[in-house]
């Protein structure tokens, strides 16, 4: 997992946040703050089979376990965008995890690279 945060406008606090291998060990707490996310690509382009992008509004994610508050399907080797009008608020963490069953449970992680990006602003 290599995350990287690249801020697009500090008057607005809004920034890209980008992980090169998103998978199902949770990448928790991203921004260390409350906000919203505008926007998601997932890239599953080394993948085999289909993934299920998930996100989380907590700190503590127990993959399998914890209840994500958006799901995205991303089939084998494509990549999904996703544009959330007005925004998807999180109010005490954001985190994020991909795996290969949707819903709460699933802990097995793709078979090859997930690259994700998400615009948020908080």
């Amino acid at each position: 997992m290599a995350i990287s945060t690249t801020v697009l406008d500090a008057r607005f606090g809004t920034k890209i946040v980008s992980d090169t291998d998103t998978d199902e060990t949770a990448t928790v707490d991203i921004t260390g703050a409350t906000g919203s996310v505008y926007y998601v690509q997932i890239a599953a382009g080394a993948t085999d089979a289909t993934n299920y992008f998930k996100i989380y509004d907590i700190g503590g994610v127990a993959v399998g376990n914890t209840d994500p508050i958006f799901v995205i399907k991303v089939p084998a080797s494509t990549t999904k965008e996703c544009i959330i009008s007005g925004g998807m608020p999180f109010t005490t963490a954001l985190s994020f995890a991909t795996v290969t069953a949707g819903g709460t449970g699933g802990t097995t992680g793709p078979s090859g690279a997930t690259v994700t990006a998400l615009i948020i602003a908080g």
